[in-house]
């Protein structure tokens, strides 16, 4: 059986690149600073971090879209600022009205 769970949740995705030489920085940076911060923040639910070779894909999912608003506008430039050192080229967000399908009982 699956089971959909929306109630107005959104997931935000973030895609970039790893700047050469960097990888071991970005990790330790998300581990230690990113992911606490995020954690902190007021409708955050969850992150799920996706890494082959130098391509990230990171996907925040948030209780609804006011919680996502502020987090984009308050805190994500500051946490952009900080990924920057170990970013190559500019990274790439969007939102999505978020799913989630299962079929776990």
């Amino acid at each position: 059986m699956i089971k959909n769970n929306s109630n107005g949740q959104i997931a935000r995705s973030v895609r970039f690149d790893i700047a050469t030489d960097k990888n071991e920085q970005f990790h330790t940076l998300f581990r230690n600073e990113i992911l606490p911060t995020l954690k902190k923040q007021d409708g955050f639910k969850d992150e799920m971090l996706l890494v082959k070779d130098q391509h990230v894909l990171a996907i925040s999912v948030w209780n609804n879209a006011d919680s996502a608003r502020k987090y984009e506008t308050a805190t994500y430039p500051q946490l952009d600022k900080k990924l920057r050192p170990v970013m190559s080229g500019n990274p790439t967000v969007e939102t999505f009205k978020y799913d989630s399908l299962s079929t776990i009982d």
